[in-house]
């Protein structure tokens, strides 16, 4: 985790950690980082997955909301 923070620039694995479990997300320059770090193999696709899995077990009332709203 630390090398992976360090390669990112963040300031603590801690920070790596939660945009890893998607506690949560990275501003944009953060995100062309991931996707260049990783040569593409993670997408800003696999990101927002990631925050909505997270969302969904520990902030439910959220998520509900958010799926009224597209229905």
């Amino acid at each position: 985790m630390a090398k992976a923070a360090s390669l990112l620039a963040l300031d603590s694995a801690r920070a790596y950690q939660r945009y890893e479990t998607g506690e949560n997300r990275p501003d944009a320059h953060v995100v062309e980082r991931i996707i260049h770090v990783s040569g593409g193999a993670i997408t800003l696709v696999d990101l927002h997955q990631q925050r909505l899995s997270w969302l969904r077990v520990n902030r439910p009332d959220l998520t509900e909301n958010l799926l009224e709203a597209a229905e």
